[in-house]
């Protein structure tokens, strides 16, 4: 390559341009007459270099205070397990306060009858096959429990223990053909025997039977037990009339009543174990009926 060819190259030309701008800064900066353009450069400089300082401070805590995602996923871990445990305590109040409504009301009940003595009890089972809707409760011998036991709930009678063990119960609801209790209408005074009817269980009603052909039962009235047979407490609710049906096949009378709570969705009951009256009567002598599997 020539000299003339060389000197006239574009990055020969570049070089010696950045050359002269590099001297002349530096005679700009050392020079005392310049002092001006100096400082104004410095004004420059110095805002820069300080926000640069800055940025690089900031970037440095954020690496700092940066988490991890192992940090992450505990954080994460221990609010779910609080919000857990927070969950729990409100079904808790919710099912504390929901159980003193009822024993609040079951003592209502008991102020009419203070012989009562009873053991409070939660369903644990279910019979899915069973078209009356019986249930098992977590109490049973240990806990002084006997067959043909009442249970009730703050609202009044939904069965009678059928069976014990150790420490369970089954029970046998007023939606079952094999219950019969003897009730009477607070309103009229009509008695009658109260069993269930296949027909009728799926609706959360029983049959109030053996109504005399005279009978004043009228829609709504209460209907309670007599007493009886020794077998339940006198005076404690079993349903409201919904209504008053002549059957045909046998011209007898009935009355479907209406239980006053859902037996189909009971929790928490109460199984009477003692009462003023307590004895053990057949129904037969009450009120004549085949097939009969319990007291009144």
């Amino acid at each position: 390559m020539n000299l003339r060819k060389f000197f006239s190259n574009r990055v020969f030309k570049l070089f010696v341009a950045c050359l002269f701008l590099g001297l002349g800064t530096s005679v700009l900066l050392i020079n005392p007459i310049n002092s001006a353009i100096s400082d104004m450069i410095s004004g420059i400089t110095i805002p820069m270099q300080k926000i640069s300082n800055k940025i690089s401070n900031a970037a440095e805590e954020v690496s700092k205070k940066k988490k991890t995602t192992e940090e992450y996923e505990q954080e994460i871990k221990e609010l779910k397990d609080e919000n857990q445990k927070l969950r729990a305590v409100t079904v808790d109040y919710f099912n504390i306060k929901k159980e003193n409504t009822q024993y609040l009301k079951f003592y209502e009940i008991k102020k009419q009858n203070d012989s009562l003595k009873f053991i409070p009890s939660s369903v644990v089972v279910r019979d899915p096959n069973d078209n009356f809707y019986g249930f098992t409760l977590d109490k049973g011998k240990s806990s002084g429990v006997n067959v043909n036991n009442p249970v009730m709930t703050e609202n009044g009678i939904v069965g009678w223990v059928s069976a014990v063990g150790e420490n369970y119960c089954k029970v046998k609801t007023i939606l079952s053909p094999e219950t019969k209790i003897g009730v009477l209408c607070k309103n009229s005074l009509d008695t009658g025997v109260i069993t269930g009817d296949v027909k009728l269980s799926d609706q959360n009603l029983t049959k109030m039977v053996f109504l005399s052909a005279q009978n004043k039962l009228a829609t709504d009235d209460i209907i309670v037990t007599s007493g009886l047979g020794g077998i339940y407490p006198k005076d404690i609710p079993i349903g409201k009339v919904k209504s008053i049906i002549a059957d045909d096949y046998d011209y007898s009378f009935y009355a479907q009543i209406e239980p006053y709570d859902d037996i189909r969705a009971l929790y928490n009951v109460f199984i009477v174990t003692d009462f003023e009256g307590k004895g053990d009567i057949s129904i037969e002598t009450i009120v004549p009926m085949e097939g009969n599997k319990n007291g009144t």
